[in-house]
């Protein structure tokens, strides 16, 4: 045991005294996830895209209102009925869609229209003037439409305030309908005189109600559920990044350790380690020692700058500690298994970059989350990294160590896989 911590030391000295293998294994990773997680939203829940700037035109007005034979009823107020383009604005500039949507009125549909093209507001909305004719009207085939102009580059922006119009017209849509069948049971009784009137009320009561907010829309953003239904807390963007980045550059910093076996082979050094008494399976479990407790060094001067420099909060100790490990072990034996199949300081440079490059583009090192659909989720759990960053998020959510089981016992079977791989491919080399 003795023989083996001190050829896992003397690599260690040799590892931490390369300013190169040490910027790149520390420094690269926590620069990359403060520039994402900026560009992302920085370290505030979730991501973040910029408010889209939203220019509207209402042009809409009141029908005229008129009495109905009904005795007793009374006359839809004016301003009630004029609320349905003052609703639609009003459901824009509400308080749950201040951050994703700035609202600014324009006196015209040609200044609105230029404020698009002159790239003042990336999308306009024009009501028109015969929405609430259409909405209070007790004609089934009366129409309007809100226009909707857009800055052709401005997809994201365009696309949200769709959404939400299209949302709101639903509702408006649904509460028209609603009216005219009142309008059809009343004149089906024999009381057409009140059709008009129940059509009016019905629609005004919809759009006074959506005027007060009992009927408006709002937008809320729900963290998912861990396992067993526990709730999961909302984090940062930039924790997710740089769990994505460490597991990535813990492979690298594992390659650059292991690669001292090349190193020593061509120059005659490990040869003649192999002639002392010292057994080749010491020897080559010194190696694993050193690239094992370089990485695991690695990561957690990384989760110490994280919660230091970016107020990352990780996680309960004892998760982040086994995913430690257990990342550790998968980044040095996946190293190790690399040096094994290559001849050269050269081919392991080349050929390790190209397996951590795809390990990292199928497992989501780059995109930060685990978090996907379909397709893609199935193929990040067809590699270690992709288990490891299912349970790195579930971690930085609140969960516990029976949460990440599985994405702990995975990974560990694969780091089992590769060193046996490097252990028998060692052996018939240097036999």
């Amino acid at each position: 045991m003795n023989r083996v911590l001190a050829i896992a030391f003397k690599d260690l000295r040799s590892t931490w005294r390369n300013i190169p293998a040490l910027m790149m294994m520390l420094a690269a990773p926590l620069a990359l996830s403060a520039l994402l997680g900026f560009a992302f939203g920085g370290s505030s829940s979730g991501f973040s895209i910029a408010a889209t700037k939203v220019a509207v035109v209402n042009l809409d007005r009141a029908p005229a209102a008129r009495a109905t034979a009904t005795p007793g009823a009374t006359v839809a107020p004016a301003a009630a009925q004029a609320a349905v383009g003052q609703t639609v604005v009003g459901i824009l500039k509400s308080k749950g869609l201040k951050d994703i949507l700035t609202v600014t009125a324009k006196p015209s549909v040609a200044a609105a229209r230029k404020s698009v093209d002159d790239g003042k507001d990336a999308v306009a909305v024009i009501i028109p003037a015969d929405l609430s004719k259409a909405i209070f009207g007790t004609g089934t085939t009366t129409k309007s439409a809100i226009e909707l102009y857009q800055n052709p580059t401005q997809t994201v922006g365009a696309a949200i305030t769709q959404s939400v119009l299209g949302q709101s017209l639903l509702a408006f849509n649904g509460a028209r309908a609603a009216a005219l069948a009142a309008q059809g049971l009343a004149v089906a009784s024999g009381n057409g005189a009140q059709a008009g009137a129940l059509t009016q009320k019905a629609a005004q009561t919809f759009v006074l109600q959506s005027r007060s907010g009992s009927g408006g829309l709002t937008v809320a953003q729900r963290p998912p559920d861990l396992a067993g239904g526990k709730k999961s807390k909302d984090i940062g963007v930039t924790g997710l990044v740089l769990a994505g980045m460490m597991v990535f550059f813990m492979f690298f910093g594992a390659s650059n350790v292991a690669r001292t076996i090349l190193d020593e082979e061509r120059a005659g050094t490990l040869p003649r380690l192999f002639t002392t008494p010292t057994s080749r399976q010491l020897i080559l479990g010194g190696k694993f020692t050193s690239t094992f407790l370089t990485v695991l060094v690695q990561a957690i001067v990384l989760v110490a700058a994280g919660r230091l420099f970016f107020s990352i909060q990780w996680g309960a100790l004892s998760a982040v500690s086994l995913l430690i490990l257990v990342a550790a072990a998968v980044a040095a034996s996946l190293g190790l298994m690399v040096i094994s199949l290559v001849r050269t300081p050269a081919q392991a440079g080349a050929i390790g970059a190209g397996v951590y490059l795809v390990l990292a583009l199928l497992g989501g090192n780059f995109s930060g989350t685990a978090q996907s659909g379909t397709t893609y989720a199935t193929v990040q759990r067809l590699t270690p990294n992709g288990w490891l960053l299912v349970g790195w998020n579930s971690t930085l959510r609140g969960g516990g160590v029976g949460d990440i089981l599985l994405p702990l016992l995975v990974p560990l079977a694969f780091a089992l896989v590769f060193f046996a791989i490097a252990v028998l491919r060692f052996r018939r080399r240097f036999a």
